[in-house]
């Protein structure tokens, strides 16, 4: 489901809705300059390239040529990762008050807040 120019209150239940029945969510919108997006993806399942770490051989002694030896850029291995997003009335829901909000803080653009 992807929503713009929706009220407050109507993502909120929308986003409820989708999230508890395992439908992905999308809402934005944009105003001259400014805009945001939010995305809930519910419990998202996907697969990270790496780049495959080789073994150290034994004639390698430490130094630039080990570190090549170690990271091969043709070979890969893939990952499997899991996330859990987050509903759009926990992410408004945020205290930005008191020690646990100053890092967040300091991440977050003052333009989140003139949006608010």
């Amino acid at each position: 489901v992807c929503l713009t120019c929706c009220s407050r209150e109507s993502m909120v239940r929308i986003n409820q809705i989708c999230h508890k029945n395992g439908i992905k969510f999308f809402t934005g919108d944009v105003f001259g300059y400014h805009g945001y997006m939010f995305a809930d993806l519910g419990d998202h399942e996907f697969v990270e390239e790496k780049p495959k770490v080789a073994k150290a051989s034994a004639g390698v002694e430490d130094g630039p040529e080990a570190k090549r030896a170690r990271l091969d850029p043709a070979e890969t291995t893939m990952v499997k990762k899991r996330l859990e997003f987050c509903l759009l009335r926990d992410a408004l829901a945020v205290e930005w008050r008191g020690e646990k909000a100053t890092a967040a803080l300091r991440r977050t653009a003052p333009d989140y807040f003139l949006l608010q």
